[in-house]
């Protein structure tokens, strides 16, 4: 059986996958990323220890960020 992840574990894993998107593109196509309301959920549900909370907001700041990016490729 596997072991859970955790939250701080999954937003580690969904850093490396961003940053790794993010450059992979030319720097004259790269978007501006700037701290929002997303990395505030964030760190409020791991601040709380909520990991379901943690675990949402994590999926939502890192499809935030490869739409950001994905747009930014187009």
């Amino acid at each position: 059986m596997a072991t859970p992840t955790t939250p701080r574990a999954e937003f580690a894993a969904a850093i490396r996958q961003v940053n790794a998107a993010y450059n992979h593109l030319p720097e004259s196509s790269r978007p501006d990323v700037a701290w929002n309301g997303l990395d505030r959920e964030v760190d409020a549900a791991l601040a709380a220890g909520d990991a379901d909370r943690a675990l949402a907001a994590i999926r939502a700041w890192k499809q935030h960020h490869l739409a950001l990016i994905e747009e930014a490729a187009l």
